[in-house]
């Protein structure tokens, strides 16, 4: 049987192409990636809302289909609707599904704060407005974002198309003009960005996150599964660590 070790079940805001091929080139054999592809072509609010009311049936459907545990994608759902949203969330489906459920948005947040970066440096594919909800939320959750830019992208197609080290070049950018960051945090698991996580953590000597290794991140702590996972980070290196 695929994922003997562990089947991770996965809501996508749209197609979640770029993320099932990352997880595959960073996993060791014995995981499975159960991803579910969402409603949002499109990074607009109704495209948004629609999504909310998907992931309590893909969840269960999840559950059902054999997932030991479910991470929802889509921060800008939550940052649309504002800090706590995503505990709302959380709390809402966990009372249907009997299996661990987290959003992204907390697999972000914890991650960051696993990597001791609180004053940070943010790159996502998005418009300024999306990125301007994204600063709100991270600040008043207890971060301090220095700077945060993005490439203006409005299709999810448009964001999947980016070249691979896109996010490489956008985040060292970023940094350049904050380096007092305690870290980088890559938004997104739409675009392409493991390839430039170890490259930009050694050139700044500071931690990188991304939102595709922080889903797998929680997802294998929530199911207490230790697996160092070498080559792509401190972050998924950390995983062998204490649960």
């Amino acid at each position: 049987m695929y994922g003997w070790r562990a089947k991770v079940g996965h809501i996508s805001a749209s197609r979640g192409d770029s993320l099932v091929y990352e997880f595959y080139r960073m996993m060791p054999e014995g995981f499975l990636f159960m991803n579910t592809t969402g409603r949002i072509r499109k990074l607009a609010d109704d495209h948004i809302k629609n999504q909310m009311d998907f992931i309590e049936d893909a969840s269960i459907d999840l559950e059902q289909s054999g997932a030991d545990v479910v991470i929802a994608s889509g921060s800008p759902q939550w940052t649309l609707m504002g800090n706590g949203s995503e505990v709302e969330t959380e709390k809402r489906i966990q009372a249907k599904v009997k299996i661990p459920f987290a959003t992204v948005i907390t697999a972000e947040m914890e991650a960051m704060r696993a990597m001791g970066i609180r004053k940070v440096v943010v790159s996502t594919p998005h418009r300024e407005d999306m990125n301007e909800r994204m600063e709100r939320f991270l600040n008043n959750a207890g971060f301090q974002v220095l700077r945060i830019g993005g490439l203006g992208c409005l299709r999810n197609t448009e964001i999947a198309a980016q070249p691979i080290h896109a996010s490489y070049k956008l985040s060292k950018k970023l940094y350049d003009e904050a380096p007092e960051a305690d870290g980088v945090f890559v938004h997104c698991p739409r675009w392409p960005t493991i390839d430039g996580v170890p490259l930009l953590e050694k050139e700044i000597g500071k931690p990188v996150v991304c939102s595709s290794q922080a889903t797998i991140w929680l997802a294998l702590r929530l199911l207490k599964v230790r697996e160092k996972i070498q080559g792509w980070g401190r972050l998924m290196e950390s995983l062998n660590g204490a649960l």
